[in-house]
């Protein structure tokens, strides 16, 4: 991968995830147009090799230097609540592109995760695509 282009999506990805907004490394609401985004992409496809085969959204978190991110069942402020919702929606879909699949824990928390974010920004046609996505997702 360079630094201009985003690593190849798994054919699993590709399929379902179409929309142009998951090709996008520079749009503010795409999944890797973020610097958290970017950077979560970025540091799992050069430490893939490092993930177990059935890896999970908490794997990826953990393998990108983000263990704590995702924890709902406390009461952060809405900026810790943003932060962590933009890693694990980026960790979601960084698990999604280099493996094609995802587990169904952290599906749910990344469904949740967009959730946060529309919240925080206002419905937002690329967050809202992101999650309809995510909950349609079968492979």
């Amino acid at each position: 991968m360079d630094d201009q282009n985003l690593p190849k999506a798994h054919p699993a990805f590709s399929r379902h995830f179409s929309a142009p907004i998951y090709e996008d490394p520079a749009g503010e609401f795409a999944p890797f147009g973020t610097d958290e985004g970017w950077d979560m992409l970025y540091v799992v496809a050069q430490e893939c090799d490092r993930l177990p085969a059935n890896a999970t959204v908490e794997d990826v978190l953990a393998l990108a230097g983000f263990p704590e991110a995702g924890g709902w069942d406390e009461t952060p402020s809405g900026e810790e609540w943003y932060e962590d919702a933009t890693l694990v929606a980026a960790s979601a879909f960084t698990l999604l592109r280099l493996t094609g699949h995802i587990d169904d824990a952290g599906r749910q928390q990344a469904v949740e995760a967009l959730g946060i974010l529309i919240d925080f920004f206002g419905d937002q046609p690329e967050l809202r695509q992101q999650r309809t996505d995510l909950v349609n997702w079968t492979g």
